[in-house]
């Protein structure tokens, strides 16, 4: 057996090819390949706990734009990508090797600096598994600035499709997503963290009801008929407001929410004459320009023709509203930064289940490791199993010849057992090797 060498040797000799990928440099000669080289998870992007509305609306993108942005850093790159943008963050996580942290971090400053936003925000960068593990927290409502909140799914299921209809989903970002939203539901079935919990639309109708001593029997408007614009209105609804306004620039959409609640739909165009009389307004659109400024308001709802107590909640992002309509008699404005004391609340509700939900998310990293191993190994797998029936044949026809017919008989079963018990230790050798990298 020496001259051809023990299968032990054998799949040593294999397990470290397959765990180190190698390269071959101009001489032939192989060496170790660098270890950026191994594509993985990157992401890039801001949110709400580290930058403030006044950056997060000016990279801020609409559909058509994140759609436009995938495919320029699908060309650009080579990579998988996925962008989500929200009116609390706004991240890139793509799939590559290489530098490409370095070319998310450029592609965040363009978006940047096409908005007219000269200040560099302060980015969050993440690669591998700590990119992942970000993910798992953001599909959870455990990165959201309000702990739990169940939008954030499906806010990140919409840009998978964005990215899938863009051709910029590759499988393997899909899988860490879908890795994602597996987590998610483990916790939301596993903890309580999800139960009940606020929304940005909920958290500024308690804000408006703080203000205005309550909802019932006042004229109230959501502009808007989004997923926030539509819950909003629904609990709204349940408060028994004298009026209940929904505008939106398509009319049919606000129609579809009104006709619902027993609401009335109005267009854009309809402002003007809804303002004199409103008293809670919530801006929850997306629009590149205020919708109305001060002056506007002025001319439309001039004071001693509006409510005395007017409250205004502004949770789009961009703003929809001007920051000066609360500097106006009787008018007080508030955004997303003014719901700090309700969500903090919130948060203190949720800590005991946003604990357990951690522990979820770092078993689901374990087992997407796992998962990432045994696809990667599949094909070494399968060749080191062949390298040993060779191996394991050419002894076996050794000892027929040198100790005869009958000897070999009794020694085959044996050899078969070593064979499996051989195979066995290199294949959980490479597993565990393997396995701690994302």
């Amino acid at each position: 057996m020496g001259e051809r060498g023990d299968a032990m040797s054998e799949w040593i000799r294999f397990s470290t090819e397959v765990v180190r990928p190698s390269r071959r440099d101009v001489g032939g000669a192989v060496t170790a390949a660098p270890q950026d080289s191994q594509p993985t998870l990157h992401l890039c992007g801001i949110h709400h706990s580290t930058s403030p509305v006044a950056i997060r609306e000016r990279y801020a993108l609409a559909p058509d734009q994140v759609g436009a942005w995938m495919r320029r850093l699908r060309e650009e790159t080579g990579a998988q990508v996925l962008i989500v943008s929200t009116c609390n963050r706004m991240e890139i996580y793509a799939w590559g090797s290489g530098a490409l942290g370095n070319e998310l971090r450029a592609a965040m400053r363009r978006i940047g600096l096409a908005a007219g936003c000269a200040e560099a925000p302060e980015l969050i960068e993440r690669s591998g598994e700590e990119a992942l593990r970000h993910l798992f927290r953001v599909v959870a409502g455990l990165d959201s600035m309000i702990l739990g909140e169940n939008q954030i799914k499906q806010q990140v299921r919409e840009a998978t499709e964005m990215s899938r209809a863009a051709g910029c989903l590759g499988s393997e970002l899909n899988q860490a997503v879908e890795a994602a939203f597996r987590c998610g539901k483990r916790i939301r079935t596993e903890t309580e963290l999800n139960v009940g919990t606020l929304d940005v639309g909920k958290a500024a109708i308690l804000k408006a009801e703080e203000r205005l001593g309550g909802l019932t029997g006042r004229a109230c408007m959501v502009i808007g008929a989004g997923k926030i614009g539509r819950t909003a209105a629904r609990a709204i609804a349940e408060r028994r407001p004298d009026r209940l306004w929904i505008v939106n620039r398509s009319l049919e959409h606000a129609r579809a929410i009104a006709e619902e609640l027993g609401g009335e739909a109005y267009g854009l165009e309809a402002l003007g004459c809804l303002l004199p009389e409103a008293e809670f307004i919530l801006g929850a659109a997306h629009t590149p320009e205020l919708l109305f400024d001060a002056e506007d308001y002025e001319v439309a709802a001039p004071t001693g023709s509006r409510p005395e107590r007017v409250c205004l909640v502004d949770v789009a992002v961009p703003r929809m509203l001007d920051p000066r309509l609360g500097e106006l008699a009787g008018v007080e404005l508030y955004g997303l930064e003014d719901m700090e004391e309700i969500t903090a609340v919130n948060r203190r509700q949720r800590e005991a289940a946003a604990e357990a939900a951690g522990v979820i998310v770092e078993e689901e990293l374990r087992q997407w490791r796992r998962e990432r191993a045994g696809g990667a190994l599949g094909p070494a797998i399968e060749e080191l199993k062949a390298r040993l029936e060779t191996i394991f044949a050419e002894e076996e026809a050794a000892l027929a010849e040198a100790l005869g017919e009958a000897p070999a008989d009794r020694l085959t079963p044996a050899l078969r057992k070593l064979r499996g018990r051989t195979l066995h230790a290199a294949i959980e050798s490479l597993k565990r090797a393997a396995g701690g990298d994302c």
